[in-house]
């Protein structure tokens, strides 16, 4: 890795990192309509003391005070944290894969770290609330169609019905929201049919159909397969010990549509071979 390359990808990640510090302010008042993600500024959830800017430096605050309010001194969660790292670490990651010394894909990069940040705000508001805020499916919906007009390179295969790149990365974006919000729709009326009772909300409809405007059609596909695998093992677990029947399905939207947004050349080689090994 190049000189100028490493001093990026630092820089991603402080960037990162300031990002997830505002992530978290969005994944706790975004659930609460009555409260802004602007104003008032930071608090400790127990106490609503104002939190100083230098108690809000991203990970560094959380470790020196050992997860603790300066003033109430209860703990605060550890998920501030982890959404601070992990955001650091996957913008790292993009810078790492996009920009430097022989890539220049600033518009990816930027497309990948405002995706990556969505889909971290809808894990974490879908695990505690089992909700996934219009805010971001709706907005993401509509800036979808923007990025395929604007960057038809995001896609791994756009469709290519016609010769214009731009309106063909607008017809690859509405494919994919069509496939990704149909697919999961259709899974839901068969789920009641089969069950008496909802199997899909209609925020999984509009959070694949974001998706699918950001990955295409073969993304969506992939992604939404890749979150039934990895939910049926981890539903399977969680009943074990909880007994609980009902999983938020979001979370593994997301951690579907991170594998295929991030490694896409990684998942449809694991995908062509299944299909070769199934094929013989």
């Amino acid at each position: 890795m190049g000189f100028q390359q490493s001093h990026i990808v630092v820089i991603a990640g402080i960037f990162g990192s300031l990002v997830g510090s505002f992530l978290n302010v969005c994944i706790f008042r975004l659930p609460r309509e009555c409260m802004s993600i602007v104003k008032p500024r930071s608090r400790c959830p127990s106490c609503l003391a104002p939190i100083r800017w230098f108690d809000n430096i991203p990970i560094l605050s959380y470790i020196i005070l050992k997860g603790r309010c300066r003033y109430c001194r209860r703990y605060i969660s550890v998920q501030y944290f982890l959404v601070e790292l992990l955001t650091a670490a996957i913008f790292s990651y993009i810078a790492y894969t996009n920009l430097g010394d022989y890539n220049n894909r600033w518009a990816i990069a930027i497309i990948q770290a405002y995706l990556i940040s969505a889909m971290i705000i809808a894990t974490f508001v879908d695990l505690e609330f089992r909700i996934l805020p219009d805010e971001i499916t709706i907005s993401g919906i509509v800036i979808s169609l923007l990025v395929g007009v604007a960057v038809p390179s995001v896609y791994r295969s756009p469709v290519a019905i016609v010769s214009n790149a731009n309106i063909s990365g607008l017809i690859t974006a509405l494919i994919g929201i069509a496939a990704g919000g149909l697919l999961i729709y259709i899974i839901g009326i068969l789920g009641r049919i089969a069950f008496g009772k909802d199997a899909m909300g209609f925020g999984d409809v509009k959070y694949l159909a974001m998706l699918g405007g950001f990955l295409g059609w073969q993304g969506v596909l992939l992604t939404f397969f890749l979150a039934c695998f990895i939910g049926s093992i981890f539903g399977i677990i969680l009943y074990i010990v909880t007994r609980d029947r009902y999983i938020a399905f979001g979370p593994y939207l997301s951690l579907g549509g991170a594998m295929v947004l991030l490694f896409s050349d990684e998942v449809y080689w694991l995908l062509e071979l299944y299909m070769k090994m199934v094929g013989r």
